[in-house]
């Protein structure tokens, strides 16, 4: 890769050779593979950032403020659009803006990033320290090493991952087998922040010449060699001597009573306040100038806190500021140990994103709980004297104070102290559930906690405001980041659906589900480079400075869409256990999460705008879509449930009637048809032929297998049935099946056909009020005795025995009564 020019003119090359590194093969000893370095593979065919179609853009940031707007506003803005378009200003200015993207593609590099820079950090004049830079603690170690060990360790490890970046032996990050743009990782080492006025720019060294690392305690400055030889990179320290040389610095630190000017609480300031400090700095002495060089030339920065936090906020208010004065908070980053052994990092953000830091800091830990700690147990003293005296002894950057140096510490001092007054910080860990149980739900993870954290917001505030989350563009060559605008018209109907007494849940999981859908839909649209405030952004610095603002760009509406009073965004590593940074709007909150698999992790930061409050409203909000997910999908298990019973009775009723209409046509029984529908007439009896004879049937006790293979009675209904008629006929009582044929009355009767209340006379319906009616045998169940009785007896059976018992009732003086229900 060819050497990179950093904005002062100092260039980054790639020289170290490797240390065996655990991401390479046992055999390789090169950089590079087939001709190709292991870090630059795909990268040269990484395609450029794309600019969207300007009427794509306008159409999506049209449907983005709605939410955020009232009609008027909303019309007003639809009206700038069209006048941007007819006037062919967005035209000219879209088309100015591609052109400058093919120069920079020439270029190799982005559209965007030779803007960003400048735009998104370094024109920035609020303070880096609480508004820009961003921290990360470590997960313990859980073999509880001394301070030392562990730092000695960690930053050993982070010498090999230098090694791998400078050897370009680092496997490329990937997405779905695609490889990610790599550049960013130049910036990890040997880089520093500079202050300046109006704006700030950024500084890299050589690596080959500097391997030095510059360690801070009690608001003191050392550096040491990492390195035996300067010229032999294979002839780093180990983290036996690593820890040697820190024991050293502790010792001198704490011993050291002298008055050193605290000079790292000057990076805390407000920019423009911190170039001038940075100017008094070096008037008050030659020397300082070249002490500073040291710091910012250094690879990184370790802190040795005296502090031990050990409460969530401790330890995260610690990763973030400290005591302002054992800090350097420009270099590219610091990793901190404290007294307790308990670890961090602190990151600069101007020309990295936290995905390079994130990935060395999970390197870091996960090593180094697969590794030895140092320690000095089987050395005896003399042994230990020897590995000593073997090592240069660290090096203090004393720098020499003056009046107007010491008014500036004091003024950074005070600065700092009311900022962090200013603040609250509120972790809030939540261990009701995690991503396990959102894709259960079949539902982006962190799309739907951006759905609870819109919840929580519009519960606590009562509106809906512009929310920023972060979506990484590293698909594209130099790409930094898209914004995902999480508010939305979805998101707005979801939130007033919950608490709407009059929606119902399976309501308010559908609207859940819509506004997670477009969110997720979005964040693609971002990753892709297809959102809309970057292209926005570009129209706006593509147009001269004594060129006429759009009406669309002077609207207020599109200053308080961009106002991000809601910034996120979400790193998800089980090796971190805080995580967060400041606002960037005074009355918005800087709102970090992790997603886990069965906790989720949130850290907010507002200018006592009500972050404890703000972190209840999540929880509630997280508890309550569970509630809601959980009861929806109970129901509408129910509800298949039912749904399967009644598609399986309605096809087993299907088949039962098909099967008997088989068995009527096969059977020839139409007298059990007339007998399920009317009641038989006394001339039909006397009058209606015979019916042929039929082959006689087996006999129902033993006819198991008919039972079973019979068509008629495959159904578990129509097989007992089938012995309720067996059973009755054998017994020889033939009323049950037929119903009390009364001779002699009226009208015959089937009583088995008629509920009991229907065959009472009229004149026992006084007492029928008195007595409780008894039910009949259903239709149905009669209906199915009739036709297996007609089935087992055969047709000439059945009137055979209406026959005998007519003229059994004939031959007696007085019809009997009908039997009473």
């Amino acid at each position: 890769m060819p050497p990179h020019t950093h904005a002062q003119g100092s260039v980054l090359t790639a020289t170290l050779v490797p240390v065996a590194p655990k991401e390479l093969s046992k055999t390789s000893s090169v950089a590079c593979l087939d001709d190709v370095c292991v870090m630059d593979k795909g990268q040269s065919e990484l395609p450029s950032l794309p600019i969207p179609p300007l009427d794509q853009t306008l159409a999506r940031y049209l449907e983005s403020i709605r939410p955020l707007t009232t009609d008027e506003e909303y019309n007003r803005v639809s009206t700038e659009i069209q006048q941007f378009n007819q006037s062919g200003q967005g035209a000219d200015l879209d088309q100015r803006l591609r052109d400058h993207a093919r120069s920079c593609e020439q270029r190799g590099t982005s559209w965007l990033a030779e803007w960003w820079d400048d735009w998104a950090y370094f024109s920035h004049r609020d303070s880096s320290t609480f508004f820009v830079n961003y921290y990360f603690g470590f997960q313990d170690d859980p073999r509880m090493p001394t301070q030392t060990a562990r730092a000695a360790q960690l930053v050993s490890l982070a010498l090999e991952f230098r090694q791998l970046i400078a050897t370009r032996t680092l496997t490329p990050d990937m997405a779905r087998n695609s490889p990610f743009c790599m550049n960013m990782y130049r910036y990890l080492f040997n880089y520093s922040r500079i202050s300046g006025t109006q704006t700030d720019s950024a500084i890299g060294f050589p690596t080959e010449t500097n391997n030095h690392l510059c360690v801070v305690r009690n608001g003191k400055f050392y550096i040491f060699e990492t390195q035996h030889l300067p010229s032999k990179p294979s002839s780093v320290l180990s983290p036996r001597e690593i820890m040697i040389q820190l024991e050293r610095i502790k010792r001198m630190a704490d011993d050291d009573k002298s008055s050193v000017p605290p000079i790292g609480i000057l990076s805390t300031g407000q920019r423009d306040q911190a170039a001038k400090d940075r100017l008094t700095l070096f008037q008050a002495h030659t020397s300082n100038k070249a002490h500073m060089a040291k710091i910012e030339s250094s690879m990184f920065v370790l802190c040795l806190d005296s502090t031990s936090p050990s409460t969530s906020e401790e330890m995260s208010r610690a990763c973030w500021h400290g005591d302002g004065a054992s800090r350097w908070f420009d270099k590219c980053f610091q990793l901190i140990v404290f007294a307790n052994g308990r670890a961090g990092m602190n990151g600069e953000h101007s020309k990295m994103d936290a995905t390079p830091t994130s990935r060395l800091c999970r390197y870091l830990i996960d090593e180094a709980q697969a590794r030895a700690l140092p320690d000095f147990r089987n050395l005896n003293a003399e042994d230990l004297y020897e590995l000593a005296s073997m090592l240069d002894k660290p090096q203090p950057l004393k720098f020499t104070t003056s009046p107007a140096l010491d008014n500036a510490i004091t003024s950074a001092f005070e600065y700092f102290r009311t900022t962090v007054a200013a603040h609250e910080m509120i972790p809030t860990e939540f261990k009701g559930y995690g991503k396990g149980l959102i894709k259960s739900f079949k539902m982006s993870p962190d799309a739907y906690v951006q759905m609870a954290l819109q919840l929580a917001y519009y519960r606590k505030h009562g509106e809906f405001v512009a929310t920023y989350e972060s979506a990484a563009t590293r698909k594209y060559r130099h790409g930094r980041t898209e914004t995902a605008r999480s508010c939305s018209n979805e998101s707005k109907a979801f939130c007033e659906a919950m608490d709407n007494p009059d929606m119902s849940l399976k309501e308010r999981a559908a609207l859940c589900r819509a506004a997670v859908a477009r969110h997720a839909q979005y964040t693609a649209w971002a990753v892709d480079g297809q959102a809309v405030d970057r292209h926005l952004l570009g129209l706006r610095l593509i147009r001269k400075p004594d060129e006429e603002v759009p009406a669309l760009f002077a609207d207020p509406v599109f200053a308080r869409s961009c106002r991000w009073r809601l910034s996120t965004s979400q790193i998800s590593d089980d090796c971190f256990n805080a995580y967060g940074w400041g606002e960037v709007v005074p009355d918005g909150y800087g709102c970090a999460y992790m997603v886990k698999e069965t906790e989720l992790y949130f850290c907010l930061t507002s200018l006592k705008l009500g972050s404890k409050e703000f972190g209840e409203h999540i929880v509630d909000a997280l508890e309550d879509m569970r509630f809601t997910f959980e009861q929806v999908r109970k129901i509408e298990k129910a509800e298949a449930a039912q749904a399967a019973i009644v598609a399986a009775a309605a096809a087993a009723e299907a088949q039962r009637k098909a099967e008997f209409e088989l068995a009527k046509i096969d059977q020839n029984i139409e007298a059990s048809e007339r007998l399920e529908h009317s009641v038989i007439p006394d001339q039909y009896i006397t009058s209606r032929s015979p019916s042929p004879a039929r082959p006689p049937m087996p006999a129902p006790r033993t006819s198991l297998f008919f039972q079973k293979n019979d068509p008629v009675l495959r159904t578990a209904a129509a097989r007992n049935a089938m012995a309720k008629a067996q059973e009755k006929y054998w017994s020889g009582i033939d009323d049950i099946a037929f119903g009390d044929l009364t001779i002699g009355s009226p009208k015959p009767q089937y009583r088995s056909l008629m509920p009991a209340n229907s065959m009472s006379s009229p004149s026992s319906s006084s007492t029928a009020a008195a007595t409780p009616a008894k039910t009949g045998r259903p239709r149905s169940e009669s209906s199915q005795l009739r036709a297996f009785m007609a089935i087992l007896m055969g047709e000439d059976g059945i009137l055979s025995r209406l026959r005998s018992k007519r003229n059994s009732g004939l031959g007696s003086k007085k019809a009997s009564p009908p039997p009473s229900p």
